[in-house]
């Protein structure tokens, strides 16, 4: 079956690869992918897995749990149900906002400065 749905050579490697040592970490297999001349990237190596039934329920519920409890604090926190203070979200929001906007006008103003001097010095070389 595995075989009939892989129409490029890489797949094909991967596939063979995950025969052998199912448990493959993605950077072990790119990696001897890559002395073969293939080139795969992550969506590859999770069909092949999903193909060869390496894959199972349990293990993608695992996953997600996994990704959402790996999310910073600061995300986590942050919508609009997750029963935070929004009044106290907006105003740092305001206050990162403003912090940002200062830094960007001292940028702006030595790049004006260095445009002047710039200037000045080639009116003096003409």
């Amino acid at each position: 079956m595995a075989e009939k749905s892989s129409n490029s050579p890489a797949m094909a490697f991967i596939l063979e690869f995950l025969k052998g040592d199912g448990g493959a970490a993605y950077a072990d297999v790119r990696a001897a992918a890559e002395q073969e001349g293939h080139n795969i990237y992550p969506i590859m190596y999770g069909r092949a897995k999903t193909l060869l039934g390496l894959i199972t329920e349990e293990s993608k519920r695992k996953r997600r749990r996994r990704k959402a409890d790996s999310a910073p604090a600061k995300l986590r926190q942050g919508g609009p149900d997750s029963g935070g203070d929004s009044a106290n979200q907006l105003s740092g929001f305001l206050e990162r906002y403003r912090e940002l906007e200062e830094e960007r006008n001292r940028y702006r103003a030595a790049l004006l400065s260095v445009e002047k001097m710039l200037r000045d010095a080639l009116e003096a070389t003409n």
